[in-house]
């Protein structure tokens, strides 16, 4: 696959005022498919990528090497293997955008013009959300599969439990997946009940949302699944810090009207947590705009 590079003038935005008809910023699966249907649609287009990453991963495979069904090495491959060969790719971050220039300043302090923008950064992971989670995670039975690389430590967990309570937590949105706690936690419970642990085992799933899913025609599949592994549902329970030496995690608790908030605390041996996610900064700064 050849990907125009900065050898060839177009990566890395040395160029003052290069210009382009599209600029997408984000190389992930999105950025990607994006410029695919655009160049499918338009072969002329001048399409570039700004995207600084060196791996893409398969993020939704990390739920399946959490649960013992993938291995971790089988959803990354190297940028350049995906990165279509008709698009310019810089390997930088943005730090502006620049909408009524119709331009995007780089880290480098490269300016790229545009016609179109299009902004698929993704969101970044907002660990401190939750106190005392950064500190906790992939130690003392707290883990996260969208910490790169911890979805191992998620199965050695797994794995190594044999008795007591499992926490899957579900924060509010946005996340990445809304299916993705209850993944985590229906393959978990799975090998419980494959290897004998799962009657020993108390598994509760603490959703900061008012139902199981947010899709109706889903919610009774799903249920189903609830009650084939005895899960405890616990509605409207946002996790707000996480203590792991102590092996305790506490929630806050809204009822629907949200008018009275109570926290309670929960002793744990093992917790996964969904991560929280939050905008990169350079998208909250004035004269902003996607297309």
């Amino acid at each position: 696959m050849q990907t125009n590079t900065a050898e060839q003038g177009k990566e890395q935005g040395k160029e003052q005022g290069k210009q382009h008809t599209v600029v997408i910023v984000g190389g992930g699966a999105a950025g990607i498919s994006v410029a695919a249907s655009l160049h499918k649609r338009d072969s002329t287009l001048d399409i570039a990528i700004i995207e600084p990453a060196h791996s893409h991963h398969y993020q939704p495979g990390w739920t399946m090497v959490g649960g013992g069904i993938f291995k971790p090495e089988t959803t990354s491959k190297p940028m350049a293997s995906v990165m279509p060969g008709f698009a310019s790719w810089y390997k930088q971050t943005v730090c502006s955008v620049d909408e009524l220039n119709n331009q995007v300043t780089l880290a480098d302090g490269s300016v790229i013009g545009y016609q179109a923008l299009v902004l698929a950064p993704g969101l970044e992971l907002n660990w401190a959300g939750i106190d005392g989670l950064k500190e906790a995670l992939g130690s003392n039975g707290v883990t996260s599969n969208y910490q790169e690389g911890m979805a191992s430590y998620t199965w050695e967990m797994v794995q190594s439990l044999k008795t007591g309570r499992a926490l899957f937590s579900q924060p509010p949105m946005p996340i990445k997946c809304a299916g993705a706690p209850q993944k985590a936690m229906y393959l978990s419970a799975d090998y419980w009940l494959r290897n004998g642990a799962l009657k020993n085992i108390d598994i509760q799933f603490h959703n900061a949302g008012a139902v199981l899913f947010g899709v109706p025609d889903y919610v009774p599949a799903l249920q189903s699944y609830i009650e084939k592994y005895g899960v405890e549902l616990n509605y409207q329970n946002n996790l707000v810090s996480v203590n792991g030496p102590s092996h305790k995690a506490t929630f806050r608790r809204t009822k629907a009207t949200r008018a009275a908030w109570f926290l309670k605390a929960k002793q744990l041996p093992g917790l996964y947590w969904h991560v929280m996610l939050k905008g990169h900064e350079w998208m909250a700064k004035p004269a902003r705009r996607s297309v």
